[in-house]
């Protein structure tokens, strides 16, 4: 018999401090009655003593602790720190950016799609917060012209997801033993360096290719979070870096072959029992 699920959010940030307030309260202020915890992953912002007592302050609302990385990992080597950390393998981990934060309705949602046994990964549609700025960024959205859209059938039949481009932006949440099966070796570059701008890259191409099939990914169209444009993203100071990564992990890096097909099922239906 199915339970409620379990959710832990994962929130990822560099020097985030100033977003703080909103971001975890954004959670906190989640519609329904859900078990959820909150693990919060600051890359290498060297906190003050002060400055740590806020930030934990925040997250004793949510149930959430603090994971300090002292060096640069960035967003696909801090939630390399913080998924393996979840240890039920049947709770669904959602991606929350430090900068960013949730519509009410947000968690709401993502369970009523988990409510399909088939289902096992979901990504969805923004809204834009592009305060201080006051418009859209045209420069940084030249080559997103298809996120926040479905994969084609086409591309699932071909199981062409590289070759068609990232679609998967946020809210992006999955089943925790998906993460087993991705190798953390496409989690960086060449010479060693975690990949930076493209890290949700990284795990998403993996993911739509062990599924293999539209059934198990729900694409979620009506927004749920809002994606705050500012000085500190990382596209406006290193956007070759972008480019760059997403290259590699689209055309230089191998494909994941779709998982068996029967590991598959019985990993959906023990979700489904544990909730």
């Amino acid at each position: 018999m199915s339970r409620e699920p379990n959710f832990v959010f994962i929130i990822t940030g560099r020097k985030a401090l100033a977003f703080a307030k909103m971001c975890i309260g954004s959670v906190e202020a989640q519609l329904g009655s859900f078990q959820f915890s909150v693990l919060y992953v600051d890359d290498g912002s060297n906190y003050s003593d002060e400055e740590i007592r806020q930030l934990q302050g925040l997250l004793d609302r949510v149930n959430g602790k603090i994971i300090h990385i002292q060096e640069r990992h960035y967003q696909i080597g801090s939630l390399s720190k913080a998924v393996p950390l979840i240890d039920s393998p049947d709770t669904i981990v959602c991606l929350l950016d430090g900068d960013d934060y949730l519509l009410p309705h947000a968690l709401q949602t993502v369970a009523k799609a988990y409510q399909d046994p088939n289902i096992a990964a979901t990504y969805g549609n923004v809204l834009i917060d592009f305060r201080p700025y006051q418009d859209t960024q045209e420069k940084y959205f030249y080559d997103k012209k298809f996120v926040n859209t479905e994969y084609p059938l086409e591309v699932w039949k071909n199981q062409s997801f590289r070759e068609d481009g990232f679609r998967c932006f946020h809210f992006r949440t999955f089943r925790r033993w998906l993460w087993d099966y991705i190798n953390p070796e496409g989690f960086r570059r060449p010479s060693g360096d975690f990949i930076r701008a493209s890290g949700d890259s990284a795990y998403m191409f993996p993911i739509l290719e062990l599924l293999a099939e539209p059934k198990h990914v729900a694409f979620i169209d009506t927004p749920l979070y809002v994606y705050r444009l500012h000085e500190g993203n990382v596209h406006n100071h290193d956007k070759r870096s972008q480019s760059d990564d997403l290259d590699l992990l689209r055309f230089g890096m191998k494909k994941y072959p779709p998982l068996d097909r029967e590991i598959l099922k019985a990993h959906l239906e023990r979700s489904q029992c544990a909730g």
